[in-house]
Formats: C-alpha cells, sequence, structure tokens
C-alpha cells in the first residue's frame, strides 16, 4: 500500500487536473475553430491531434496570422506529450519526480494562455487566458513549495 500526504495527494490532483484542463480547452478552441460556436468541455476524451487539425484548417482560412498557427500546434504536441508524462507517471504508481510534472505543466498552460491571446476572435480569450494562467501559477506554487 502507497503512503501519500495530504500535500503530496494536493499536488498530484493539480497536475492531473491541469492537464485535463489543457485538454479541455483545446476542445473548445476546436469547437470554437471549427464552427463559431462556444460549447462547454463535458469531460470526454480529446484528440489533441484532432484539435491541431482542425485548427490547421482554421489558420489556413486565415493567413494573416503567420506564426499563430505554429505556436498553438506546438501547445497542442506540448499539452500531448504532459498528457503522457501524467500517464506514465500513474501507471508507475505515482512514482516520479511530481516537481518537473508541475513545472512543465505550468509553463504549458502559460504558453496555451500566450496563444488564446493572439485570437482576437475568440470571444472568451480574455477570460480564458486568465483562467489559464492562474491555473498555471497554482502548478508553479506548488512545485516552489518543496
Amino acid at each position: 500500500m502507497i503512503s501519500i500526504s495530504s500535500d503530496e495527494l494536493e499536488r498530484m490532483h493539480r497536475a492531473i487536473f491541469s492537464v485535463q484542463r489543457l485538454k479541455g480547452m483545446a476542445h473548445v478552441l476546436s469547437v470554437w475553430m471549427a464552427n463559431g460556436t462556444m460549447s462547454a468541455w463535458e469531460g470526454g476524451a480529446v484528440s489533441l491531434s484532432g484539435c491541431e487539425a482542425v485548427a490547421r484548417a482554421y489558420f489556413e482560412a486565415r493567413p494573416g496570422r503567420a506564426a499563430l498557427p505554429q505556436a498553438y500546434c506546438a501547445a497542442l504536441q506540448n499539452a500531448a506529450q504532459l498528457d503522457q508524462a501524467m500517464a506514465e507517471f500513474l501507471a508507475q504508481g505515482a512514482q516520479g519526480d511530481l516537481d518537473a510534472l508541475l513545472e512543465r505543466a505550468g509553463g504549458a498552460l502559460n504558453v496555451l494562455a500566450g496563444v488564446i491571446d493572439q485570437l482576437p476572435d475568440y470571444p472568451a480569450a480574455a477570460d480564458d487566458a486568465r483562467a489559464l494562467r492562474s491555473e498555471a501559477g497554482r502548478c508553479l506554487a506548488l512545485c516552489q513549495a518543496r
């Protein structure tokens, strides 16, 4: 049986929640990019590669934003790598470098927030970017608390 302190459990929860937050935000943006409607993520499976395909089509139709497609797709790929790292961490019985996962999650959330800031047509850009930065701050604060 594994014994986990409440502080460690909080840190694990924050890392897991942050990965889910990234995937949920990718889904919401994908729906918006595909058909211009806002939706809430219901917590189901999210294909980050599918979100990337939608984003590429969205940006192809808007060629005036040269660097944004690469930055957005890189943020999605980073989220996918973080999701994989979190899955490996959990598969190993929550053994590994949780600080590194929290740092990566905080960085990924900040990067996605920066990309969202550059989507002027996205109606919830300011609110969503602020929420992602807040979540990133929570991750980094827990990482630094050790």
